[in-house]
């Protein structure tokens, strides 16, 4: 008995091999020559000790920035209660205050160099992801890498936390 067919029936068949012929494979990336190895070892290296500096740096400016808000009340509540026809306190205070400042000044273009490295290591992470994640790369290759960078890739990215700042956040 032979199937009879309609053109109904036929033409979906066609057109959906036709659209899986013509729908690119999506290939895997071929694996990193030496040269990129070492490019992405020297990442990740990187990275690991980017991150761990950074985040150190932060919990450090975290505890400064906590200080300097507590003397600026301090301060602020020394003014509130100073006796202003006491003229030898009132410029004990303006000086003090003025040194506060130099040192919120300091510590202002402090964070923006953090804020700078931060963003630096971001743009290596974001390259690192784009041109070494995921790729393979030859054995042979590998043995070549210098022993910090081999030990770098063994170790990989998975238990780094790279600081990162939220773009909606105030500077």
């Amino acid at each position: 008995m032979t199937a009879l067919f309609s053109v109904r029936q036929i033409v979906p068949c066609v057109l959906g091999l036709s659209m899986l012929a013509a729908a690119p494979a999506h290939a895997a990336p071929p694996p990193l020559d030496a040269a990129a190895l070492h490019v992405c070892a020297s990442q990740v290296g990187q990275l690991r000790s980017e991150a761990a500096r950074l985040l150190a740096n932060g919990a450090r400016l975290d505890a400064r920035r906590s200080a300097l808000d507590q003397r600026s009340a301090a301060l602020q509540a020394e003014a509130a209660g100073l006796d202003r026809s006491d003229l030898r306190a009132t410029l004990d205070l303006q000086q003090r205050r003025q040194q506060h400042n130099d040192e919120l000044q300091a510590f202002n273009a402090d964070i923006a160099r953090h804020r700078q490295a931060i963003d630096a290591i971001n743009r290596v992470k974001q390259t690192y992801a784009r041109d070494c994640a995921d790729r393979a790369y030859r054995r042979a290759d590998f043995r070549r890498l210098p022993a910090e960078e081999q030990a770098a890739m063994r170790a990989g990215l998975d238990d780094i936390e790279v600081p990162y700042l939220d773009p909606a956040a105030n500077p």
